[in-house]
């Protein structure tokens, strides 16, 4: 009994897995570049896709770096978005490869590793972290030349008295 049903639940999983053929797509992408605010760099990639057959309740997935990421797609927009991130330390200029899958696909990327080829790949290119002082040079300098008029008013005043 529990083998039918076993094997009734892959026969079923099999039949809806969803496959998109010929896509087209496009995509925007942001990554934080601030080192000295944020404890780790964030990125996000959103993209639209457009497939031979309607998109509804399909399962999208991105590989990037070896590491496996669920893709949202948002209700409202219909578009689909991809997020992860990394330390400081890892977020060099860079340009990462977004492989994205479908069910089908992604079923044999588990199955055959990295020779599996994606859906399609997204480039996103990553600027590099920069890390500003709280306080510049310029401030700092415009502070003690406000400081140093202060001074000398008061001064002034005082000797007139």
């Amino acid at each position: 009994m529990l083998f039918n049903t076993v094997l009734l639940l892959v026969g079923l999983t099999a039949v809806s897995a969803f496959s998109c053929g010929t896509p087209k797509w496009s995509h925007t992408g942001y990554s934080t570049t601030d080192g000295f605010f944020h404890f780790k760099t964030t990125y996000i990639v959103e993209f639209s896709l457009q497939c031979d057959s309607p998109i509804r309740d399909a399962s999208f997935y991105a590989v990037i770096n070896g590491k496996t990421y669920q893709v949202a797609q948002s209700e409202e927009t219909s578009k689909f978005q991809v997020s992860w991130q990394l330390e400081h330390a890892e977020s060099g200029s860079q340009t990462f490869d977004i492989h994205i899958y479908d069910d089908e696909k992604y079923a044999a990327y588990q199955r055959d590793g990295a020779s599996t080829q994606p859906l399609f790949t997204i480039q996103h290119y990553h600027p590099g972290l920069s890390y500003n002082r709280f306080f510049y040079a310029e401030s700092f300098i415009t502070i003690v030349a406000l400081a140093v008029v202060y001074y000398a008013y008061t001064l002034r005043a005082q000797l007139k008295a």
